[in-house]
């Protein structure tokens, strides 16, 4: 038993299509997250982030959490549009 949270990322969210798996967004973000002190899990179905944060969790750790995975995604998108390997629609 336990609690359970992920994200999905997509490049066009009105058609779910997936991004180039060459890009490994997923892999990209997770290594992201880590930088921020939030360890998240790259889902091996897709450019998925998964978290499990403890049962005790507080209202307060879960922003710290959004924060940080805001912070960590941001990075990632950032970096694809600079370097020129995405760009959204």
């Amino acid at each position: 038993m336990g609690l359970l949270h992920a994200l999905e990322f997509s490049p066009d969210r009105a058609h779910r299509s997936h991004f180039d798996p060459s890009l490994k967004v997923g892999p990209q973000i997770a290594a992201a997250c880590l930088e921020q002190g939030l360890i998240a899990r790259a889902m091996p179905h897709g450019d998925i982030l998964g978290f499990a944060p403890p049962l005790v969790v507080t209202p307060n750790e879960v922003d710290d959490i959004v924060a940080k995975a805001k912070v960590a995604v941001d990075k990632v998108m950032d970096k694809l549009v600079t370097s020129g390997q995405w760009q959204p629609k």
